[in-house]
């Protein structure tokens, strides 16, 4: 079972639930920078300890301007998956 779908029990689908645990994440993160940044634009984003990057996904469509990127242990993981799960 997804790590979504045990936060979110009663969602109907991991879709649903995906969409209410980032969904509040990423308006945690939105508060936190126009409260201490204002309406300054967020070029970049590190997104550390990402795992397989289902919220990187989430961060890149949030914030479309702002390069997203995963740390660097990850970021071979990713590539690894890639190779062996085309």
């Amino acid at each position: 079972m997804s790590m979504v779908r045990r936060a979110i029990p009663n969602a109907s689908t991991v879709d649903e639930a995906n969409q209410v645990v980032r969904g509040n994440w990423l308006q945690a993160i939105e508060q936190h920078h126009l409260q201490y940044s204002g309406t300054t634009m967020i070029r970049d984003i590190l997104d550390i300890g990402c795992s397989v990057g289902v919220s990187t996904r989430f961060l890149a469509d949030k914030f479309p301007s702002a390069n997203v990127t995963v740390s660097p242990i990850l970021k071979f993981c990713e590539i690894i998956s890639r190779v062996l799960y085309r």
